[in-house]
């Protein structure tokens, strides 16, 4: 289907990925995200209850067309604040919620004025949003969607993802300097932090409940697994 505050990753030198290798990490984290999304939406056909949402292309276009430097998608998995060690899967999704608070009390703070900083926190968010939704929609509302408690906030799960990537489409089609840029971004921080607090007061603590310990770690593997693979470039093919 995108610091200050938030947790901090500890800080380490790494080497700039070369531009043709940083677009193609984005664009392979944007395609995966696109296809689980459409393998959610097989599934429920086969169920015959209700499927989940259309996937939404802005977020991919974002991703390939608007991204710069500053999304390299290899620097920004790093980023996230994820402990070496952890092993619980809602721990390492509550931990990218607090990265994107931060982010958008960043964004929200700006003026007009700060061309720059606007369009490295978009940056920055989207790509991060991006992998996030990944993780989230290929390996957490899969395994919670077939559960009652849970199936209903899986499906609103989808449809808040697709909203949020409009809106941020949306802001990539303003000038960073447009009066309505400031207004749009804060409704983007609103409906993102209304995401969070139904996932983590409703969802997680739901998701517990339903889920075996194991079911749980298998979870956090899974993630860890695909958050590496979104990281490397996807090789062209001859």
């Amino acid at each position: 289907m995108w610091l200050p505050g938030g947790t901090v990753a500890r800080k380490s030198v790494k080497r700039k990925l070369p531009a043709k290798r940083r677009a193609a990490g984005k664009a392979n984290t944007a395609a995966r995200k696109t296809a689980a999304r459409a393998a959610a939406t097989r599934k429920n056909r086969k169920a015959r209850t209700p499927k989940p949402p259309t996937p939404s292309k802005i977020s991919s276009a974002a991703a390939l067309i608007r991204g710069t430097a500053s999304g390299a998608l290899s620097a920004l998995a790093e980023r996230l604040p994820w402990g070496a060690r952890e092993a619980d899967p809602i721990r390492l999704l509550e931990a990218d919620h607090r990265r994107f608070e931060s982010l958008l009390k960043a964004g929200e703070g700006t003026t007009a004025r700060a061309a720059k900083t606007r369009t490295k926190v978009l940056d920055t968010l989207t790509s991060e949003l991006n992998l996030h939704e990944l993780l989230e929609e290929q390996a957490l509302y899969p395994a919670l969607a077939p559960h009652a408690e849970t199936r209903e906030i899986v499906l609103e799960g989808y449809q808040e993802h697709h909203v949020a990537d409009l809106i941020v489409g949306e802001l990539y089609d303003l000038a960073t300097s447009d009066e309505q840029w400031g207004p749009k971004f804060k409704v983007l921080k609103e409906n993102i932090e209304h995401h969070i607090e139904e996932e983590e007061r409703d969802m997680f603590k739901k998701a517990r409940a339903v889920l075996t310990r194991e079911e749980l770690a298998a979870l956090a593997t899974t993630m860890r697994t695909l958050r590496a693979d979104a990281r490397k470039p996807k090789r062209a093919r001859t």
